[in-house]
């Protein structure tokens, strides 16, 4: 995913990925499961640069979800996950980039 390779947070993930969407039906967003980099640890400033970064990135690249999403409902929900989390990214294993 291209908004994961910015240079404002490539050095912080992994460039792992899963995608869904979130089930809420009064918030329904894209909601992306990001691994962090080895040694990289969880916090609010580093989940708002991944959600700006992908969102910057969706909008240039999609007209679609630039002009038909609701301004609301554009920005991702992003869960950040430690190198190699055993549900979403467990090491060895390849993981699916789409949550079904």
């Amino acid at each position: 995913m291209v908004g994961l390779e910015q240079p404002e947070v490539c050095h912080e993930v992994s460039g792992k990925f899963v995608l869904a969407v979130n089930e809420d039906p009064d918030n329904v967003r894209l909601l992306i499961h990001v691994e962090l980099g080895s040694g990289i640890l969880i916090s609010d400033e580093i989940v708002a640069r991944v959600s700006e970064s992908i969102l910057n990135q969706l909008k240039r690249l999609n007209s679609e979800y630039a002009n038909y999403v609701p301004a609301d409902k554009q920005s991702p929900i992003v869960r950040l996950y430690l190198f190699g989390d055993a549900l979403y990214f467990p090491v060895g294993v390849k993981h699916s980039y789409i949550l079904r």
